[in-house]
């Protein structure tokens, strides 16, 4: 079949490659001069600068079955976090993997005993789908201290609203895996998706009529159309469905090499900032020598002079330890996934039309890459 893929972004790369091997026609197009959609890197002085904070993480059922884990030189992060409590710091973490967080795990500082023990009767439970804040009530201070403040950062919005059964779902792939970030940046995810793919750069798709592209550069017939782009961007080309999206903003500060020895995430749940991590003492190639980089997010876009009080509270240090290398709003983060969406949404969404991308699954790199992989699936038995 003869198929045309808009969009370069992770779901419409995985959705390509599987084409491609499956010896179907397939022409990706992509309205920018890159790969990758969300998942970006930029290199500027000597610092690696990925486009918001990002993790990748390799026990995802879909990067496995991508064959790419290994060509990302994985650096993997600690498998806990730092909270920081009335001026003192506690970690948290999965005591399998490093036996030191067990003494912040067993605090009352971090919840009690029981809160604790209702989570993970939570996360290894069937229930309903409901917020997650009234899902897991019962943890009160463990969820308010600990599992809220890091989840903000995994979802970009509060954690309160979202759905617990998508919640559940991430959850389990943290505590299976070891998130990490790749040696060159998280631009080399695509990168290795898009290896031996052939993409049309700076074409944009303007409308589809039938089983026709229409493009800034003319229009692409096609047996099968597979729609790879964002979530809002999906709406107007479709001209169906509501959209609803995240926002977060990350800055990337420079400090000098050694100011900081912490290689954990790091959160203030009472402060301004969402986390806060050096990104280069997890994989030293994000900055050059003699120089470390933090990176920082928050929901919202706070001045410079804000953020530099903050980080000098969350990190000990002054206010002018920190140079600013580079801020990035990012106003479409994440899809929002409310309760009662399903974990995976229907994908042919007309006869030979297909919506991909993690707005149609989990908001993450496995929901994006899963609905590529479902797409190229139902085409190919189509063939």
């Amino acid at each position: 079949m003869k198929v045309t893929v808009i969009g370069a972004g992770l779901a419409g790369l995985n959705c390509a490659r599987i084409l491609q091997s499956a010896n179907q026609e397939v022409r990706v197009i992509e309205a920018t001069s890159r790969l990758g959609g969300r998942v970006n890197t930029d290199y500027i002085d000597g610092f690696q600068l990925d486009h918001g904070f990002q993790v990748i993480n390799p026990a995802y059922a879909e990067l496995k079955k991508a064959n790419v884990v290994a060509d990302l030189k994985l650096k993997s992060l600690p498998k806990g976090i730092e909270i920081i409590q009335s001026d003192q710091l506690i970690k948290v973490g999965d005591p399998l993997s490093n036996l030191s967080y067990l003494f912040g795990d067993l605090s009352s500082r971090s919840g009690t005993i029981l809160e604790k023990i209702n989570f993970l009767k939570f996360m290894f439970s069937n229930s309903a789908d409901n917020a997650l804040s009234s899902a897991i009530k019962p943890t009160s201070r463990f969820y308010s201290e600990v599992i809220n403040p890091f989840l903000t950062g995994v979802f970009l919005c509060n954690p309160d609203e979202v759905s617990s059964k998508m919640a559940r779902e991430l959850l389990y792939w943290f505590r299976k895996g070891n998130p990490g970030v790749p040696e060159n940046g998280v631009a080399a995810l695509p990168k290795a998706l898009a290896k031996n793919l052939s993409v049309d750069f700076e074409v944009s798709a303007v409308g589809i009529k039938e089983n026709k592209v229409v493009t800034n550069q003319g229009e692409i017939k096609s047996d099968a159309i597979v729609v790879a782009i964002n979530q809002r961007q999906a709406a107007t080309l479709l001209g169906r469905g509501k959209w609803s999206m995240n926002q977060s903003t990350t800055w990337y500060h420079a400090v000098p090499s050694g100011a900081i020895e912490s290689k954990h995430l790091r959160i203030d749940p009472q402060g301004k900032l969402v986390n806060s991590i050096v990104i280069s003492n997890i994989a030293p190639s994000y900055s050059p020598e003699g120089r470390s980089l933090v990176s920082t997010t928050a929901l919202n876009n706070h001045s410079d002079e804000m953020v530099l009080s903050e980080l000098a509270k969350l990190w000990n240090l002054s206010a002018t330890d920190f140079e600013l290398i580079k801020k990035y709003e990012i106003p479409e983060s994440l899809p929002k996934h409310l309760p009662g969406k399903s974990l995976i949404s229907q994908i042919e969404i007309a006869p030979n039309l297909y919506a991909i991308g993690d707005y149609q699954a989990t908001p993450s790199q496995q929901g994006a890459l899963l609905t590529g992989r479902l797409a190229a699936e139902a085409i190919i038995k189509k063939s």
